[in-house]
């Protein structure tokens, strides 16, 4: 009589921790085979094959992964990069959804790994001439009134 048995699911089972079994057989019944008088086969004919289908074979799979391996990822040299980031920042003082104050702020951000040359883009303002006076040492006070 067969039985059929649907299994829904396993428990994960480590072999290690499976305990040992130790079978030992002392008696095997002696079973004497003679083949020297079979007759010869021989196959004269083959009729015809048919019909052949794919029924039995499941249309769905389940694959797992049951161990990832390490991987281990090294940079040995960070790449050279100027990345342009846009930036727009707005810090304010509410008061119950009231905003009071505010203050906004928005450019560009720059993230730079490269040896830092400026574009002439990034240029502020006029260069100014600083003379060469030597090794000394001079202050300069400027006072600016109102009148």
């Amino acid at each position: 009589m067969a039985t059929s048995v649907k299994v829904l699911s396993l428990p994960d089972v480590d072999i290690d921790d499976l305990p040992t079994v130790d079978v030992e057989v002392q008696h095997l019944p002696t079973v004497d085979v003679d083949v020297s008088s079979l007759p010869d086969l021989k196959i004269t004919e083959v009729g015809p094959v048919g019909p052949v289908t794919l029924a039995g074979i499941p249309d769905h799979y389940t694959v797992g992964i049951s161990q990832l391996p390490d991987v281990v990822i090294r940079i040995h040299e960070i790449p050279s990069v100027r990345a342009h980031v846009p930036a727009n920042f707005r810090l304010g003082l509410s008061v119950l959804g009231v905003e009071l104050a505010a203050l906004h702020l928005c450019g560009e951000a720059q993230v730079i790994t490269e040896p830092y040359v400026r574009n002439p883009c990034e240029k502020c303002g006029t260069s100014r001439d600083v003379p060469d006076h030597g090794d000394h040492v001079s202050a300069v006070l400027r006072l600016k009134t109102d009148g």
